[in-house]
């Protein structure tokens, strides 16, 4: 079982050619105008991180020497944790040249606002970021300056960068500064000057200062100094920060707060009770201790299976500590599964292999017995010459008789069905809103195929399929001839869809007796219910109002007038005296009543075209006239 795997770090190869190991504890970058990356050596777990922002640009007053008044950088410092071998990215913010003429000039790398005639760009910020290269990786920031404004005369300096919130710029002729970037927000800009942003220095165009760049950049200003961008500590320990501490250009300076401890692993992968050796060497000279049970430099055998984590540390305060991981097999864990225990005839049977082993074998090989009990024995074997057995049994069973039924082939349009199926256990039609054995609409006319999934209690499945045929629904019209002398009105309906021959039961004889003719005539102002059957099960109903127009005898005794009618719109009841008056729809409802002395109007506009009536009541008569609205 012995591999005598190694695990050396640099330390361990210089040392073999008698080269005396020399960690370079600090690394310091410049201002390059680019990203750099710093790797973390092997077993570094923890560093310092010092940040200095870069100074804001000067400014170019209308006759002298240049001024240089931008905004110092701020300083940022603290801890990080840190993985061995991973990459940081690095951004050092610039000091940006002063613009000497007309147009636009850059502000400084890394988020210094750019500026105008007569101002200075906004310093760039200096920054590490961790796990990417997004503004939002950034684990710490230091601000930088603001940019100065000068012209005819000086305008006020840029605000230093630093601090969890940046500085404000000066103010040296009335105008507004630019103020400093905060933990949440950019700078407010000064008069065109716009404000800073995550990352950015505000900017804008003549005669306007960058604002610094930072966590936040700081806010641009016309005639008047930029604010400084802020810091940020979110991704150290033990850090602080300053504000207005660089000139010229930013700085990051990185250092190793530990040493790592060199280590040596006898086997990384053995099975459970093989032994083990680990054997550590600090730099410093202090003795290594390991904790889950291990001594340094001493064979011992693991307790459990698993990946085991053992870490190395020293009581010296400048050693790192060091971890590795040991696997540890069982004999090795070999679990021989399927993808059920259960299968139907015809199914392929599925089996997997589980556990930690590198080789699997089973008997038998195929995959497709037959119907009843079968069992399947896996061996594993792993690459450092562990092996186990583990088995699997699985039982085939015969597929399920499966048949569909309805309990009407043929229904009327609107109507239901029920579909069952039978021979398995559960049903699943398609379409999926069907439930088996619950009424079901098949929609509109036409036929329609319903197949049934039919599943028993071993997960077995066979299907069926049956077809309903849905006939167009009956539906009914009809003209109303109203009542003008006792009981002369008339009802002419006309039937549409369903299946002929219909029979007819109207309300006026009793019910259920479906021995009616089609039409009725000689009838008095009521309302009246027909029951239409069709031949194949079709039936609707519908129930229609006749109405009553007073004849002209009636009229002229009782003085009642509506008019117009038809309407459209309004119409007026007239009546000599009081009266009471009610609306109603054709099919009796009443819509609204009131009571008035000679004459009313009725706005019908929120009223539907239609037949409607109007009854008017006075001293024990009544009178009932039939309006149009159209």
């Amino acid at each position: 079982m012995n591999k005598n795997y190694f695990l050396t770090c640099m330390l361990c190869a210089l040392a073999a050619f008698g080269i005396a190991p020399s960690w370079a504890q600090v690394t310091t970058f410049s201002y390059t105008g680019a990203a750099d990356t710093y790797t973390v050596p092997l077993g570094v777990t923890s560093i310092q991180i010092e940040a200095w922002g870069a100074q804001g640009g000067g400014s170019k007053p209308c006759s002298g020497p240049l001024e240089d008044d931008g905004g110092l950088g701020g300083y940022a410092i603290g801890n990080l944790a840190v993985t061995p071998g991973e990459v940081l990215t690095v951004y050092v913010g610039q000091k940006p040249t002063t613009l000497e003429g007309g147009g636009v000039g850059p502000g400084g790398f890394n988020g210094g606002g750019d500026c105008g005639q007569w101002a200075g760009g906004g310093g760039g910020a200096s920054d590490v970021r961790q796990d990417g290269v997004a503004l939002t990786d950034r684990v710490v920031v230091a601000g930088g300056g603001g940019g100065g404004n000068a012209g005819c005369p000086h305008h006020g300096a840029g605000g230093d960068g630093g601090g969890l919130t940046g500085v404000d710029g000066t103010i040296g002729s009335g105008f507004v500064a630019g103020t400093g970037g905060t933990a949440v927000a950019g700078g407010i800009g000064g008069g065109s000057g716009t404000d800073g942003a995550l990352g950015v220095g505000g900017t804008g165009g003549y005669h306007v200062a960058g604002g610094g760049g930072g966590y936040y950049g700081g806010g641009g200003a016309y005639a008047a100094g930029a604010g400084g961008g802020s810091s940020f500590l979110g991704g150290l320990t033990d850090a602080s920060t300053s504000a207005g501490i660089r000139t010229g250009n930013g700085e990051i300076i990185i250092t190793i707060l530990c040493t790592p401890i060199t280590v040596t692993v006898s086997d990384y992968e053995i099975c459970l009770g093989d032994e083990i050796t680990l054997d550590g060497d600090a730099d410093s000279g202090a003795d290594v201790d390991w904790d889950g049970g291990a001594i340094d430099g001493e064979p011992f055998t693991p307790g459990e299976s698993g990946v085991i984590t053992y870490t190395a540390s020293t009581e010296d305060g400048g050693d790192c500590n060091f971890s590795v991981d040991i696997t540890v097999y069982e004999a090795p864990i070999v679990v021989a599964g399927s993808g059920d225990e259960n299968y139907c005839d015809g199914e392929l049977v599925v089996l997997s292999a589980g556990g930690n082993a590198d080789d699997y074998d089973w008997t038998p090989t195929d995959l497709d017995p037959g119907i009843g009990t079968h069992t399947y024995v896996l061996t594993g074997t792993t690459d450092v010459g562990c092996e186990a057995t583990d088995e699997v049994e699985v039982t085939v069973h015969a597929l399920p008789t499966v048949s569909a039924s309805v309990d009407l082939d043929e229904v009327c349009e609107g109507n239901t069905v029920v579909l069952t199926g039978s021979g398995a256990d559960d049903y699943a039609w398609d379409p999926a809103d069907i439930v088996d054995g619950e009424a079901y609409n098949p929609g509109g006319v036409g036929t329609y195929s319903y197949t049934v999934v039919g599943t028993d209690e071993n997960g077995c499945e066979d299907d069926a399929t049956v077809s309903v045929t849905v006939v167009e629904g009956i539906t009914i019209t009809y003209t109303v001839i109203d009542e003008i002398v006792f009981e002369d009105g008339e009802i002419d309906i006309t039937v549409t869809g369903g299946v002929a021959p219909y029979t007819f039961d109207w309300d006026i004889d009793g019910t259920g007796d479906f021995d009616d003719d089609e039409d009725l005539t000689g009838l008095a102002d009521a309302f009246y219910t027909v029951v239409v059957n069709g031949s194949t099960g079709c039936s609707t109903s519908e129930t229609i109002g006749v109405g009553r127009q007073a004849s002209v005898e009636e009229l002229a005794a009782s003085l009642i007038s509506v008019y117009p009618n038809p309407t459209s719109e309004n119409v007026t009841i007239a009546f000599d005296g009081t009266f009471s008056y009610e609306l109603s729809a054709i099919n009796g409802d009443i819509l609204f009543s009131g009571s008035a002395v000679d004459n009313v109007i009725v706005n019908m506009n929120d009223f539907a075209t239609g037949v409607y009536f109007v009854t008017v009541k006075s001293e024990g008569a009544v009178n009932t006239i039939k309006l149009i609205k159209k």
